[in-house]
């Protein structure tokens, strides 16, 4: 992370707090690794907002309905779609902490601040 003329330049962090709305499917990738994506839904102000959620790995506690804590960041993904070139806006989950265990919560909202508060006082 750098400073350019004081201001900030270079930070992607994301926290959704919000519930399972799409059953996950994990894909095994060439490289030998999985990838689970899910969406989640959250209510806002305007409404009712739909992200789409990335993580490696399975997590064993997601099913439609279960309230989670992401934090992550945005990222846009380009991929083959027939003989054109699709692309998928989506978080990259580092973090994927059930909404009533408080304690994971906490940290997942911490590393996300603590990122924010290096960038600051750098």
């Amino acid at each position: 992370m750098s400073q350019e003329n004081n201001q900030l330049v270079g930070f992607n962090r994301v926290v959704v707090i919000g519930e399972v709305s799409s059953p996950p499917v994990s894909r095994d990738l060439a490289d030998g690794s999985v990838v689970t994506t899910f969406d989640v839904v959250s209510q806002t102000e305007v409404g009712r907002v739909s992200v789409p959620v990335s993580v490696n790995g399975v997590p064993s506690f997601l099913d439609v309905g279960v309230s989670v804590c992401i934090a992550g960041f945005v990222r846009r993904r380009f991929f083959k779609a027939g003989v054109s070139v699709a692309s998928r806006t989506e978080i990259v989950a580092n973090v994927i902490a059930p909404s009533r265990r408080k304690a994971q919560v906490r940290k997942a909202l911490q590393m996300v601040v603590d990122d924010l508060s290096e960038l600051l006082d750098a």
